[in-house]
């Protein structure tokens, strides 16, 4: 830890698990835009959930879409 250079390295603890980083971040996204945009605290909750469900979804479907393009679409590809 001595040696860590922050915004040139990623931090040494959370390298193993960055991924599981996403569920939180996702959580507080979704609560911060919900509070600025609904008018009323009625139904807060399920569209907070529904929406941290929705940018996870979103980002497995990228992850799987981008894997399929680098690990089979790619080499498949002329080298010319």
């Amino acid at each position: 830890m001595l040696a860590w250079i922050p915004f040139l390295q990623p931090a040494p603890s959370v390298s193993t698990y960055w991924w599981a980083l996403v569920f939180p971040l996702s959580v507080f996204v979704s609560m911060a835009w919900r509070a600025v945009r609904q008018k009323d605290l009625h139904g807060y909750w399920p569209s907070v959930a529904r929406m941290s469900a929705q940018i996870v979804v979103g980002m497995l479907s990228l992850f799987v879409g981008l894997a399929i393009i680098i690990r089979v679409i790619l080499p498949l590809m002329p080298v010319d």
